[in-house]
């Protein structure tokens, strides 16, 4: 009896360790999403080509970030960016001003350049 009670607990022990084991493969679909945007979103004026104003943005995007890419290449512009150059602090929303600059730091002052500005 003593054998047959420790083979049975040991039996048992084995399946429920290998149901819990156990992965699902995992599947493919599709997912949706349904809903509305609650807080509006920065609006954005470029000025002179070389100064872009992010206005009214809710502080919860504070951590925007910026990509620019160079749709018009010119050579003595090597690396551009944007430096932030004025922010209008803390708040409920807020106003930034940036500079276009290159990889020395310098305003930029030809080409043609996409910013795409990413809310978190």
């Amino acid at each position: 009896m003593r054998i047959n009670g420790f083979s049975a607990a040991t039996g048992l022990l084995c399946l429920w360790a290998s149901a819990c084991g156990a992965a699902h493969p995992a599947s493919q679909g599709t997912i949706r999403f349904t809903g509305s945007i609650v807080e509006p979103m920065c609006a954005t004026n470029a000025h002179s080509g070389t100064q872009l104003d992010v206005t009214g943005c809710p502080s919860a995007s504070r951590g925007n970030q910026f990509t620019v890419r160079s749709v018009a290449p010119v050579a003595s512009v090597n690396g551009a960016s944007l430096r932030l150059v004025a922010d209008s602090g803390s708040g409920r929303f807020y106003d930034q001003r940036y500079l276009l600059v290159d990889g020395r730091g310098q305003p930029v002052k030809s080409g043609r350049y996409e910013v795409t500005l990413t809310a978190p």
